[in-house]
């Protein structure tokens, strides 16, 4: 999968007086960690990678991907930490939300006494919101979404429920008004939409997923780019198992699917 350099090709880097070693063979190694701890999978060839983990090992007095590797390794909460750095965290409201109003369109057709769906990975809580107002849009109130993500720090960001401009540009004005509070040029969710949130903080390919609980509707979107096609097949799997009902649905972004995956899902059904 990797390709390993047949000897080392180092440089000294200079910024601020912090000298850092490129290494580029253990930077393999660092990747191949990463993908196989997370699932990530990091693109080698891309050099605005590699200058952002060099900026991240500056920070944290780290002169070498081979002290990156071995810290990561040994401290989960500096993997988690790292983890905020190589995972994309933009997002905005509203992004898919036909496919919510389709979701539910069939849902609510079971006429079920709650429902619990599970947003994974949750980023910093916008899809979650989207989730939480399409449906109380659609006058449904008995339902929970839990928002999973690996990343602590957004998941912070998430229970704050505090938005800027960027992030609500395509919510309607009276939806705005509806649910949430302007608060210095930034936007506030009220506590209508926060409470049928819950958050918490979960590696999808550990044991631990399976203990989040079961649910009605699955969404999963924009998580699946990062995966190699074997990846993409075991975070499905994963998926699987939280399912309460033979008839939930898993519902991935346009961008997720892969050839090897599509094979796999309609291999299921």
């Amino acid at each position: 999968m990797f390709k390993f350099f047949s000897k080392k090709v180092i440089q000294q880097v200079e910024q601020q007086n912090i000298f850092f070693t490129v290494d580029t063979q253990n930077l393999v190694l660092l990747y191949s960690f990463i993908e196989k701890k997370s699932g990530i999978q990091l693109d080698k060839n891309k050099s605005i990678i590699e200058q952002k983990i060099i900026s991240f090992c500056k920070e944290n007095n780290i002169n070498s991907f081979t002290l990156l590797l071995e810290t990561i390794k040994t401290n989960e909460v500096f993997f988690k930490k790292f983890v905020t750095l190589i995972t994309i965290n933009e997002t905005y409201f509203f992004r898919e939300k036909e496919q919510i109003q389709d979701a539910f369109s069939i849902h609510i057709k079971q006429n079920r006494s709650h429902f619990d769906i599970l947003s994974l990975p949750s980023s910093s809580g916008e899809e979650i919101y989207s989730i939480i107002i399409t449906v109380l849009e659609m006058k449904i109130d008995n339902f929970q979404v839990m928002g999973v993500d690996i990343d602590q720090e957004v998941i912070q960001k998430a229970k704050e429920g505090l938005y800027n401009k960027r992030a609500i540009h395509r919510v309607d004005k009276n939806i705005l008004e509806k649910y949430f509070t302007l608060q210095n040029n930034h936007y506030q969710i009220k506590e209508s939409v926060k409470k049928h949130a819950m958050f918490t903080q979960c590696n999808l390919f550990e044991d631990a997923i399976s203990h989040i609980g079961n649910f009605d509707i699955i969404f999963s979107r924009n998580m699946f780019i990062y995966f190699n096609d074997e990846k993409k097949i075991l975070a499905y799997k994963q998926l699987q198992k939280l399912k309460k009902y033979n008839d939930t649905k898993i519902y991935l972004g346009h961008a997720d699917i892969s050839s090897s995956l599509d094979n796999y899902i309609r291999s299921q059904k």
